[in-house]
């Protein structure tokens, strides 16, 4: 079985996944190539609106379900930056049977409990960290090394609201620290074709990821950059609003425009230019 599984999973990988995922690799080696800036990625949340709506497939399907695309999110260079870039945002989302799933929106995980309205268990997921060149107003600070994230999540649903939370310890020789979301979101669909969700969210973080993300050392102070250290506490609030237009059961197109405001432990940091900010994103994708 554990054979015949690990086959079935390299097979979905070639025929569906890997031609999106080398199209998305080399578009973002080229974005890189062109000095755009590429370290700050979040997409879990940037993608999220293409994950909000999976239509029920109809006939006798594959236990594999995949959800490909490919978008663009324009946000700021690193988390406090006044200065906004635009990158490229891919989403590769394997799910199998509904059980184990692999995905660039959340992650690599097992929904160990799985229910009609409720899904929970352990799952990877991925800080791409910060760079001291990210921004000017960086220079001289220490490296964010990528990191790898272990923890737990869950999703539920009552009627039209979804609650999702997790949580997340950093291993892997990046940040270090402990992230903590929660997630309330409601939904509707407009016409035949047209669903949309408006939610809210909020991250708690740990005194290591303040540290590693918002402290400023004496010895990296500057006359503009004044020393702060930085203690755990809320980091963030968002608000969100996200519309999924289908085309089909399979081709859709999902945006999402998102308010940010950083709490007050990263929003006194030195290095953050702007305690508000927006991030828009937009992506087509197909489902199968």
């Amino acid at each position: 079985m554990g054979g015949f599984l690990i086959g079935g999973v390299f097979f979905a990988l070639r025929r569906a996944v890997l031609p999106v995922l080398l199209l998305a690799l080399s578009l973002s080696m080229a974005q890189a190539g062109a000095g755009l800036d590429v370290r700050y990625n979040d997409w879990e949340l940037w993608t999220s609106a293409a994950n909000a709506v999976l239509p029920a497939r109809r006939g006798n399907v594959s236990p594999f379900r995949v959800n490909a695309g490919l978008g663009t999110v324009a946000a700021p260079e690193y988390l406090g930056s006044d200065e906004v870039s635009a990158r490229i945002l891919p989403l590769l989302d394997v799910n199998y049977a509904g059980t184990l799933f692999l995905s660039t929106q959340q992650g690599i995980g097992w929904n160990m409990w799985r229910k009609r309205t409720l899904r929970a268990g352990p799952r990877i997921t991925f800080d791409f960290g910060r760079e001291s060149g990210d921004s000017v107003n960086l220079t001289g600070l220490p490296d964010i090394d990528i990191g790898t994230e272990v923890g737990v999540f869950f999703e539920g649903f009552v009627s039209a609201w979804r609650f999702k939370g997790d949580f997340r310890k950093e291993v892997g020789g990046g940040h270090g620290g402990l992230l903590i979301n929660g997630e309330v979101a409601w939904g509707s669909r407009w016409t035949k074709n047209i669903s949309a969700i408006i939610g809210a969210r909020t991250t708690y973080m740990d005194d290591s990821y303040a540290e590693s993300y918002f402290t400023v050392s004496a010895a990296n102070a500057l006359a503009t950059r004044p020393a702060y250290a930085a203690t755990g506490g809320f980091r963030d609030v968002n608000g969100f609003v996200q519309f999924v237009y289908d085309f089909t059961q399979a081709f859709y197109v999902a945006t999402e425009l998102r308010g940010t405001a950083l709490l007050q432990q990263a929003a006194d940091s030195s290095i953050t230019e702007s305690d508000t900010f927006m991030t828009g994103s937009i992506l087509a994708g197909v489902r199968f």
